[in-house]
């Protein structure tokens, strides 16, 4: 089997190694599509990731390493079901079992259309928890915005928004654009998508946002003001990663407003007088939230189950592309990463590999 590889600073390769077969808790699924990050991805491209120096954490310490996020395939293959309550007991040995909803291999069976967490590879093997079916009337280019679906609806949670909030989007690349759309099912009065570009500012418009601002053009705070009864955004979520924009957030946030930092941001620099006069609570927002398996009492929404939610919403029309997604064959992937370090503007809101 084929999987894309990164061994140092701009050495993406294309290996040939056997295909894994599923252990316990395991299923081995066959790759149709993965979605490419265009943070995170890059930060590995170019040699950037700050955990390459820190070590602190274990996903990702040196080269080489194997990039990719998710993935659309079909499952071939079913490990054993792993003991559900394993999860559970690292956070209280007392965690009766009727508290604990997990995701075993005993959901899937062979032939299962599926989204799951998984690098870029021909095949992946990947706990049954970071796995959810697609239903019938999803395609699978509609499938791959559940993961990152997901990792906006923990942003969403963590910036804890409240029914008629109005919520300040920063960034309406493939993240944001699903954390726009997501503010809005969670209760949002207004949802306002900035954006330097005004084509995706269009898409986010037909996605449901309120107001659209390009911050190139208007002084956003003024206009946030006009637009919003002299108020400015009770939440402001940053999702685009750019320099800059932790500071816009806390400049278009209200007093004792809350500000979630979504996007990759390696150092953060706020504004010290907005984030002091203003008493601004800031949240950090990571991935797709706590691990599967967790006592639903300590922990109401794992991983595994916003997934699936993710893919509900999909299923239900409320939470969508309108966009095409740039698809190219996985034997680009040096093209593909060479377009988007270069900034080339006809690299899309989302890119797609296929492996079939």
């Amino acid at each position: 089997m084929k999987r894309i590889v990164i061994a140092g600073p701009y050495d993406v390769r294309i290996e040939d190694i056997e295909i894994p077969k599923p252990g316990p808790g395991m299923l081995l699924v066959k790759a149709e599509l993965s979605g490419v990050s265009a943070g995170t991805e890059m930060t590995l491209y170019r040699g950037t990731y700050p955990n390459f120096k820190l070590k602190k954490y274990p996903q990702w310490q040196d080269y080489p390493v194997l990039p990719g996020y998710e993935m659309v395939g079909t499952v071939v293959a079913v490990g054993e079901e792993a003991d559900p309550g394993e999860s559970a007991k690292r956070v209280d040995s007392l965690a009766p079992a009727s508290a604990v909803i997990t995701t075993g291999t005993s959901d899937f069976k062979v032939g299962d259309r599926v989204v799951c967490m998984g690098e870029h590879a021909e095949y992946v093997c990947v706990p049954a928890g970071v796995a959810a079916k697609i239903a019938d009337n999803v395609s699978s280019e509609e499938a791959t915005l559940a993961v990152l679906g997901t990792t906006s609806m923990h942003a969403i949670r963590r910036s804890q928004v409240e029914y008629g909030d109005t919520v300040a989007v920063i960034g309406m690349g493939i993240v944001g654009f699903l954390t726009m759309q997501h503010a809005k099912n969670s209760g949002a009065r207004r949802v306002i998508a900035l954006d330097l570009d005004d084509a995706r500012l269009a898409v986010a418009k037909e996605a449901g946002a309120d107001i659209c601002i390009n911050p190139g053009k208007v002084n956003v705070e003024e206009t946030i003001k006009a637009l919003n009864g002299g108020i400015l955004a009770d939440v402001v979520i940053e999702a685009s990663g750019h320099k800059g924009t932790e500071r816009m957030a806390c400049e278009i946030v209200r007093e004792r407003g809350r500000v979630t930092i979504l996007g990759f941001h390696d150092p953060i620099e706020f504004g010290y007088l907005d984030f002091f006069f203003k008493e601004i609570r800031v949240n950090a927002s990571q991935a797709i939230g706590p691990e599967a398996g967790l006592p639903y009492s300590y922990v109401r929404w794992c991983s595994d189950q916003s997934l699936k939610w993710a893919m509900q919403l999909i299923s239900e029309g409320k939470l969508k592309g309108c966009f095409k997604p740039k698809k190219y064959y996985y034997t680009e992937i040096h093209k593909v990463y060479d377009m988007i370090d270069k900034g080339n503007a006809g690299v899309g809101m989302q890119i797609i590999l296929t492996w079939e």
